[in-house]
């Protein structure tokens, strides 16, 4: 017995001498890295960087391009009605085109739309819960989100004019394309597609529908193509009036 005593005792600090051997945690990180591996990690890490200060340094450039045609559209004058601080009307210019340009959308349709639907007014909510400056409905913003690709999370999110306008031409866009023309998909956006199949499907209700909230967007559109139109023409002028002086 005592023989059988002693070999498990003896297995039993073999064990335990094994294990002390071979820690079952292993370092993780740089401890214990080859050089090699360690100077590798480095020069990732450092690559990352320089990808990530390229990429802002691209988004600056794309950015100031976006509100050059901002201005030239007349569009960083139209959202100085949003009261917004200085630097935001900036940021809401340079969305409104970025989003209508990466929609296939003249932005200048977007501003129409933010006219009629809100006034520039970014914290607007509508009877009927519609909210921001395109008065997205909540529902309608988290389907869009999900269908982007991310979470809108907490409905007051609706707030953020970015957030508001990238949601919010991205449903004018993909209406527009079901329903055939921006006519028919101003009948959507204010009334809903279900209830504009229905509209669009008599013509009474269409010809009287038309002549409100669509005629209204598309009236202010013109307004605006022809203020843009003219400032384009006052441009070109100019180097010829100082030739002259």
């Amino acid at each position: 017995m005592r023989g059988w005593t002693a070999a498990v005792a003896m297995a039993v600090v073999l064990v335990g001498t094994v294990a002390g051997a071979f820690p079952v945690q292993v370092p993780v990180g740089a401890q214990g890295e080859a050089p090699d591996v360690a100077a590798l990690r480095a020069q990732l890490a450092e690559k990352d960087a320089q990808l990530k200060q390229a990429l802002a340094k691209l988004q600056m450039y794309e950015d100031e391009a976006d509100f050059n045609r901002a201005e030239q559209m007349g569009i960083a004058e139209a959202v100085r009605a949003s009261g917004l601080p200085e630097r935001q009307q900036r940021r809401l210019a340079v969305a409104i085109v970025r989003e209508a340009e990466r929609n296939n959308i003249d932005p200048l349709l977007v501003v129409a739309l933010i006219r009629c639907e809100s006034s520039f007014n970014n914290y607007a909510v509508s009877g009927v819960g519609a909210m921001g400056l395109m008065q997205v409905m909540p529902d309608t913003g988290k389907y869009l989100a999900d269908k982007a690709g991310y979470k809108l999370g907490r409905h007051t999110n609706l707030f953020d004019f970015e957030t508001n306008v990238n949601l919010g031409t991205a449903y004018l866009a993909d209406l527009i394309s079901r329903f055939g023309s921006v006519e028919g998909a101003l009948v959507a956006y204010n009334a809903g597609p279900g209830l504009a199949k229905r509209i669009l499907a008599k013509k009474e209700n269409r010809v009287k529908f038309m002549a409100g909230y669509p005629a209204k967007v598309v009236k202010e559109f013109r307004k605006l193509k022809a203020q843009q139109e003219r400032a384009v023409s006052l441009r070109a002028e100019q180097p010829t009036v100082g030739r002259k002086g």
